[in-house]
């Protein structure tokens, strides 16, 4: 029985996080789902965000579960307080890295968001525990309705 490797699984995972980032659309055709604060995700190119970061620590280990759920509360409140976020994603790709999506409507909001989001981790020592890899541009093609 093929069992597909870390990597494999990475890589789709980050396909199925790309798309849920960009489009919010479902596989079946449904509507775009909106940001969450009553705007339409889908009028317009976005600025999109990826980063892998490499942990010092397990990730399936009780100390990462607890930073998760940090990040799922108050790491998540930090974006949505940003002017021109769209929304962000959280994978774990394997017991060693992370690949997190963060959508925003324009660069230069995506870049001051992302540095407040950064001196947050800062501040709750979660920056220290990774080393990170950003990729970073407009969105060139995205499952949005026409």
């Amino acid at each position: 029985m093929w069992c597909p490797s870390a990597v494999t699984m990475a890589v789709l995972g980050l396909g199925f996080l790309a798309g849920m980032a960009l489009g919010g659309r479902a596989a079946a055709g449904g509507k775009g789902r909106g940001d969450g604060h009553g705007k339409s995700n889908d009028a317009h190119p976005r600025y999109l965000r990826m980063s892998i970061a490499r942990w010092t620590m397990n990730l399936h280990s009780p100390e990462a579960e607890a930073i998760f759920q940090q990040i799922a509360t108050d790491g998540v409140a930090v974006f949505r307080a940003q002017p021109g976020f769209v929304r962000y994603r959280l994978m774990r790709a394997d017991s060693w890295t992370t690949i997190a999506v963060a959508e925003w409507e324009s660069e230069q909001l995506g870049q001051a968001g992302a540095e407040r989001y950064r001196a947050w981790m800062r501040s709750a020592g979660i920056m220290d525990r990774f080393t990170l890899e950003t990729h970073a541009g407009d969105i060139v093609a995205a499952s949005w309705p026409s």
